[in-house]
């Protein structure tokens, strides 16, 4: 088998592809989607044109053979509603040009959204480049014709993904997450959420492509979404192409197939699917999971034991290991098996150890959360008239902070009958650190009691104490 391992060692090579040193940085500067209308500013859109054209383009400076697109915090939306095109101008990012381009965050602190909108797929690789997209979000892609990829189409050239997450993508035909017609290397990302009515709810490998996942998560996705026995491998699907999965968790997924003997929840693939160190809940090796060459190295379990898609530290949402999964010190330690250095959420992987999956298992340091005041001391409401705010002043004292923090009004049968909330009574804080306030809007209903009414303010986060607190609200 040394071929294999030389392959294997070959592609690991691949996956970190470094722009050179010639290659100009393309800073974008507005979160608008536009396109040619203000010299003021460069759009993402903008600049990929800038940089597969080599030439300047509205508010974007001329790109230069290979190019950095780089993209501060924020969320990136797509907006230009318009017919497919392969020119960049409406729909999704179409990247048309030969010169090698990646996009990806600002710096290693931004937090990186590019959103579909419902209104197409986020991103088209047509031109036979080198695209890379690294450490943010792809979400909200969404295929309605007879086309593959809501979230990432690779249709020719090499497609690099890390550290990127892609979730809440669609596709009426194959692919929900990712398809791939060409080649695909994705390290320390997350597939998660992605569906397709067709096959392939989160990965979609076929016409003599290739795609190579190294540490990597695959769940949450669905393979015929429209239960029409239309499509089959809820986690990824292959079809006359290789698939080389590593330290990789494909667990969770769906197959909506009617039949139970259609449903192939995590994978459906051709004899060319090489698993090494793969955690799963499927048989691989029968149909309809086929394994080209197996080295007993990868793990069918019942419950993989993982999180929900959600704020784990880092610049993208992941899966988190949870305690007793049987993906820690499960994954390869050595070449060509090795896990990256660090992880999807930036944490240091130990030397020595590798656990399958995006993400290491983290235990978040224990962290102590407050809620330091609610201001005024007493709101007080006429009975039919505007909503007044309260104000909840949270804190956490810990370092980095309390991860995946909520603040919840809770009212009792009595309360919800007397007042009225405005908005949602559950606020998600992300990650606290340091002094945050919330406020709530309240109102009194023409029928409420002249009296004074107790609502419960519950404050949460992973592996910390929860901590209540009661608003005082008097009705008169």
């Amino acid at each position: 088998m040394k071929w294999l391992l030389v392959l294997l060692c070959a592609m690991a090579a691949a996956l970190v592809v470094v722009p050179s040193a010639g290659a100009l940085t393309i800073n974008v500067t507005t979160a608008n989607d536009t396109y040619g209308s203000s010299a003021a500013g460069c759009s993402l859109r903008e600049a990929i044109t800038a940089a597969q054209t080599d030439a300047a383009f509205d508010g974007c400076p001329a790109g230069s053979g290979a190019d950095v697109v780089s993209l501060p915090n924020g969320q990136y939306t797509i907006t230009r509603a318009g017919a497919e095109e392969n020119s960049n101008t409406t729909g999704d990012f179409d990247i048309v040009g030969t010169g090698a381009l990646s996009i990806q965050s600002a710096n290693d602190s931004a937090r990186v959204v590019v959103n579909g909108n419902g209104l197409d797929r986020v991103f088209d690789q047509q031109g036979n480049s080198s695209l890379s997209i690294r450490s943010l979000q792809v979400k909200g892609g969404v295929i309605t014709q007879i086309e593959d990829g809501g979230g990432l189409r690779n249709n020719v050239g090499t497609m690099t993904v890390e550290g990127v997450t892609v979730s809440g993508n669609s596709s009426a035909f194959s692919g929900g997450g990712i398809a791939v017609y060409g080649t695909l290397n994705m390290v320390n990302s997350t597939l998660s959420g992605n569906s397709a009515d067709g096959s392939g709810g989160g990965l979609y490998v076929t016409g003599g492509s290739s795609a190579t996942a190294r540490s990597s998560t695959i769940s949450a996705n669905v393979a015929d979404a429209d239960t029409l026995a239309g499509g089959d491998g809820g986690g990824f699907r292959n079809s006359a192409s290789t698939v080389t999965l590593v330290n990789t968790i494909v667990a969770g997924n769906d197959d909506r197939s009617t039949l139970p003997g259609d449903k192939a929840p995590e994978c459906e693939s051709d004899p060319n699917f090489f698993p090494r160190y793969v955690l799963t809940t499927q048989a691989m090796g029968p149909a309809p999971c086929l394994v080209g060459f197996n080295p007993g190295t990868s793990k069918i379990v019942a419950d993989a034991r993982i999180g929900p898609l959600e704020d784990n530290g880092g610049q993208t949402p992941t899966h988190a290991l949870l305690a007793g999964s049987p993906a820690i010190d499960a994954g390869g330690t050595v070449d060509p098996d090795q896990c990256p250095a660090s992880d999807q959420a930036g944490r240091n992987r130990p030397p020595g150890s590798c656990d399958i999956g995006a993400v290491q298992f983290f235990r978040p340091p224990a962290v102590s959360l407050k809620i330091n005041k609610i201001r005024p001391n007493v709101l007080r409401l006429k009975r039919g008239k505007k909503a007044k705010s309260a104000s909840v002043v949270v804190s956490t004292a810990g370092s980095p902070g309390a991860l995946n923090a909520r603040l919840c009004l809770k009212p009792g049968k009595t309360v919800k009958k007397a007042l009225r909330f405005k908005g949602k009574l559950c606020r998600k804080l992300g990650t606290l650190a340091g002094v945050k306030t919330v406020k709530f809007r309240i109102a009194a209903s023409r029928k409420a009691k002249g009296k004074t009414f107790k609502v419960k303010a519950v404050l949460s986060a992973t592996g910390a104490t929860s901590r209540t607190r009661l608003i005082t609200v008097k009705v008169r």
